[in-house]
């Protein structure tokens, strides 16, 4: 039974969206020259759901319930709520979309952020699958303008991240359709209480289960991503600006480990077992090409996104292990990442707004004429190699418990990639910070 507090906290976090489809409105209205209006209201706009969120996660209970502040909408069939790990995503994007904002210049992308902000909230706090499913791709559409955007954007890097998720979220559609005409509802809440109480709205057939958990496996492994269905992140990242490469590592990226968790495990536990032996090998598989990919790159943004990709895939893996720290290591790993890899972003960025480029072959020696800038990087990188003292060392400890305790063989495998990771970090370091500076090489 969801209490008072809980049911009036969740109705202040959907206040919240409501807030923010207003300031969108309103946004709408201010003319676009008055851009100095415009970046304030949007500022103010988006800092109201980071107080709000900030306020839920104190006030949440932890003693052990999972789902929380339930909020069923009849008229719309939809259901809202969050969880610890939902809110835990909710602060963290409440908490990076301020800084976004403050890194945008034009009215267009204010609105675009905004907007995008909605659509992430909303798909944090449903519960409901094609309610997520409406909700992301929603926030296709906006990816592809900001991704696209002439002339600074690539439209072949828009066009394969609204392919590569179109063709994933097509083979859902239709067993979302599915699973609606047999069981009356694509609620995950109906669902969870039909298969507890053994009720005929569950999903009676195992061939419906199997079908439903290769679907949502297609789509969750594109937003991720894994192999072979990874290669739109590397050119989004390179083509999107400082601020959509910092909601693409920070945000975008772990809908897919939310839907894993929320969706995937709860409604489709039999498929989840079946499929561990190959996903096993499809995760190890991606963790070691991306890694020796990330030592051929030359281009600082593809080498932080490349290593995105290695550190999503050891998340999957520990995800679907599903021993006891499962879902308290992908939380951890989640945030702990999308900390560190948005701000390895924007260091990238304040580089390329002073050399107007992101080639290693430019830079030289940047440690004699950006000392803080080389030690800023010098920490996030060792944050990012998961060195002591950093929050992706606790997320992957507990990652490689998860997998020491189902798989002895595939944790070895991983702690021995793991030189991998220091090996094309510390190479990208060495490169920038040491060595001759440039201006002194060019004038010999």
């Amino acid at each position: 039974m969801v209490n008072k507090l809980s049911l009036a906290m969740f109705n202040l976090s959907f206040d919240a969206c409501v807030m923010l489809s207003i300031s969108i409105c309103v946004l709408c209205l201010i003319p676009s020259h008055l851009v100095s209006v415009v970046r304030a209201w949007s500022l103010i706009s988006s800092v109201v759901p980071m107080l709000l969120s900030l306020w839920m996660w104190w006030n949440f209970d932890a003693s052990g319930h999972v789902l929380q502040r339930l909020v069923l909408l009849p008229r719309v069939h939809l259901c809202f709520g969050v969880d610890a790990v939902g809110l835990s995503l909710v602060v963290l994007t409440c908490a990076l979309f301020p800084l976004m904002i403050m890194l945008l210049r034009t009215v267009a992308g204010f609105t675009i952020f905004l907007l995008l902000e909605l659509f992430i909230l909303g798909a944090l706090l449903v519960l409901d699958l094609f309610g997520f499913y409406v909700l992301f791709e929603a926030s296709l559409i906006l990816l592809f303008l900001l991704i696209g955007r002439f002339p600074y954007g690539s439209l072949e890097a828009a066009y394969k991240i609204v392919l590569y998720t179109m063709v994933g979220s097509l083979i859902l559609l239709p067993v979302l359709l599915c699973i609606y005409s047999e069981c009356g509802t694509t609620n995950v809440v109906l669902l969870q209480l039909g298969a507890a109480s053994g009720s005929s709205t569950m999903i009676t057939s195992q061939a419906r289960e199997m079908l439903l958990g290769w679907g949502l496996l297609a789509v969750f492994s594109v937003k991720i991503p894994l192999m072979p269905v990874h290669l739109w992140l590397p050119e989004a990242h390179v083509a999107a600006p400082t601020a959509g490469s910092v909601l693409l590592a920070g945000i975008l990226l772990k809908l897919g480990g939310l839907g894993f968790i929320r969706y995937m495990i709860p409604v489709a536990p039999l498929f989840t077992s079946y499929v561990f032996p190959l996903l096993s090998c499809l995760c190890l598989v991606s963790f070691v090409f991306s890694s020796l990919s990330t030592l051929r790159q030359i281009d600082l943004k593809k080498i932080v996104a490349y290593s995105s990709i290695a550190h999503m895939s050891m998340l999957t893996l520990a995800i679907f292990s599903q021993s006891e720290f499962s879902a308290v290591a992908a939380t951890f790993m989640m945030i702990a990442h999308g900390l560190v890899s948005p701000a390895l972003f924007l260091l990238v960025g304040l580089l390329y707004d002073r050399a107007h480029t992101k080639l290693l072959v430019y830079f030289s020696g940047l440690a004699s004429n950006m000392p803080i800038f080389c030690v800023l990087l010098f920490l996030f990188t060792l944050a990012n190699l998961s060195f002591p003292l950093f929050p992706n060392f606790v997320a992957e400890m507990l990652c490689l418990v998860c997998l020491f305790a189902v798989h002895e063989l595939l944790a070895y495998v991983f702690c021995v990639c793991q030189v991998l990771g220091a090996a094309y970090g510390f190479w990208a370091f060495n490169r920038l910070a040491h060595g001759m500076p440039v201006l002194v090489r060019r004038t010999k």
